[in-house]
């Protein structure tokens, strides 16, 4: 039992130096972009990979998916978006809450990178609301439910339940979606070219 109770202080402590660390390299990051500094931004890359590489650190394993995938012309890197991919596919097998929404949305749009695939996408939305209660997730879940992009999904009592989570944790969007497509759903279908864009462009009621 001690055994096991050391072995948890040490992941606990682990884990706070690599969060601490990809903090500071962000930081760093942010500044030298900020400044137009090549070697700031270098060394903040540096404290970024080192935590999510050689401390395990899923955070700084996330940001460093999103770096590569889009370069950096300040540094002179191309966008990576194979390597990207990896990287975020790892993280979903690793249960990591961003990467299922981020991976599940790619999924929805059919978009950097990958297939369109809404089964897999509800799958992963459904994950990241019940493991990690991702109340953005819920909304998602909610809407390809109601909007019937995955056949035999669409269960009025489990939308239902859904999006009153999405609503009550605030979410951009799950009123406005609940009172225009569900309440009155004989009435229109909800069907951007883009459901990332649609998300970002969502407010509070």
């Amino acid at each position: 039992m001690l055994i096991k109770i050391l072995i948890i202080c040490v992941l606990i402590q682990h884990s706070a130096i690599a969060s601490t660390l990809s903090k500071n390299a962000l930081r760093l990051i942010k500044i030298g972009h900020e400044i137009g500094s090549r070697d700031v931004t270098l060394r903040g890359q540096y404290f970024l990979l080192k935590s999510a590489f050689d401390l395990g650190d899923f955070d700084a394993m996330y940001e460093v998916s999103k770096q590569i995938r889009y370069g950096s012309k300040l540094m002179g890197y191309v966008p990576l978006e194979r390597a990207a991919n990896e990287i975020l596919i790892k993280l979903v097998r690793k249960s990591y809450d961003p990467a299922l929404y981020e991976y599940a949305l790619n999924l929805l749009d059919g978009s950097d990178g990958f297939i369109k695939n809404e089964f897999l996408a509800l799958h992963l939305f459904e994950e990241s609301f019940k493991v990690h209660g991702n109340a953005k997730s819920a909304l998602m879940a909610a809407i390809i439910c109601n909007e019937s992009l995955v056949p035999g999904t669409k269960e009025l009592n489990y939308i239902n339940e859904l999006i009153t989570f999405a609503i009550l944790n605030n979410v951009a969007g799950a009123q406005a979606y609940q009172n225009q497509y569900i309440r009155l759903d004989y009435l229109s279908d909800l069907n951007p070219p883009s459901w990332r864009i649609w998300v970002d462009t969502q407010v509070l009621n």
